[in-house]
């Protein structure tokens, strides 16, 4: 079931980001370079994918190689029972900023909320049942999305498999690519390569 619920969250995920892409690529973004909003939104979104470019790979460190085998609940796992999906909705709000297109903005983040908030229904459905009482006790001291800082508690050790950290250091390259990316769609736009229909 796991696997399932990954999978449809990948496939939901790339169709979101690649009417994004569409949208981006072929309309007029709705602040212009030589407004000072463009700045301001293009610092904060910097800011916030760097945000979770850093906490999917602290996040990482905890859970790797244990996801569905084993109940995690220490370190950040301690402040928030999806910190992966957390860090995830930050990065999502950080490039619809970046991407100062009004309608990604607002458009981008809700629909990857929609899809977390089920997603994570789904997901506790199937550790309640693989889990129990001790998931039901996780539940009830720590919050599912927004964290609670009161909460940390972390060992002195813990066990790593490199393997997965690999794997989260890959992953934030992707996040942070999305800044170049956005920039040299801006480029071809200029440069009159890409075609634009409209303002979003």
């Amino acid at each position: 079931m796991a696997k399932n619920l990954n999978k449809s969250r990948i496939l939901a995920s790339k169709a979101a980001l690649i009417s994004t892409l569409l949208i981006v690529l072929f309309s007029r973004q709705y602040w212009q370079d030589d407004s000072a909003y463009h700045e301001v939104l293009e610092l904060v979104g910097n800011f916030l994918i760097a945000i979770c470019a850093m906490g999917r790979v602290y996040a990482t460190a905890f859970l790797g190689g244990f996801k569905n085998d084993r109940l995690v609940t220490h370190g950040i796992y301690s402040l928030m029972r999806n910190p992966l999906y957390f860090f995830s909705l930050i990065g999502i709000t950080g490039v619809a900023l970046v991407s100062n297109h009004l309608v990604v903005m607002i458009g981008l983040p809700m629909f990857f909320l929609l899809i977390y908030l089920q997603l994570i229904a789904r997901e506790e459905s199937f550790l309640l049942e693989k889990f129990g009482a001790a998931f039901t006790d996780y539940m009830q001291r720590v919050p599912a999305l927004w964290p609670r800082f009161s909460n940390y508690n972390a060992p002195q050790t813990t066990e790593l498999t490199p393997r997965f950290l690999n794997k989260a250091f890959a992953d934030a390259v992707w996040w942070l690519a999305a800044l170049p990316v956005i920039e040299l769609v801006e480029y071809l736009q200029t440069a009159g390569w890409v075609p634009t229909f409209f303002t979003s």
